[in-house]
């Protein structure tokens, strides 16, 4: 072992390529196993997107009740028409906007009212 590697190097240095060759071996089996080559290069694309990694991470560490309730809503409006605001005591807010000024109706999801 070189003088300024330390034991704790090593070991940080092989999970790193055990992580590696776990990594490969997915995409192999995932471009080798029948899988729609293109929902892999779209998930490649929203990969790149900034942000979207941590989003989609802090999405799936909510609780249940929380995930469906906001993936139900998003769902089941146009992306375009949902209006998001933090309320007085730091709730978030979603709503579904009438029209497309972008104003929110008075119907609201995800706050509890």
């Amino acid at each position: 072992m070189p003088r300024n590697l330390k034991r704790n190097d090593v070991v940080v240095n092989l999970t790193e390529i055990y992580r590696n060759d776990n990594v490969w071996e997915a995409i192999k089996t995932l471009v080798n196993g029948g899988t729609d080559s293109s929902r892999l290069l779209e998930l490649y694309y929203w990969s790149q997107e900034p942000g979207i990694v941590e989003l989609v991470r802090a999405y799936l560490e909510m609780n249940e009740r929380a995930r469906l309730t906001v993936g139900n809503f998003m769902l089941s409006a146009r992306p375009q028409s949902i209006v998001a605001a933090l309320d007085a005591q730091g709730r978030l807010v979603l709503s579904r906007s009438n029209s497309d000024n972008g104003r929110a109706d008075q119907q609201r999801s995800a706050s509890g009212a």
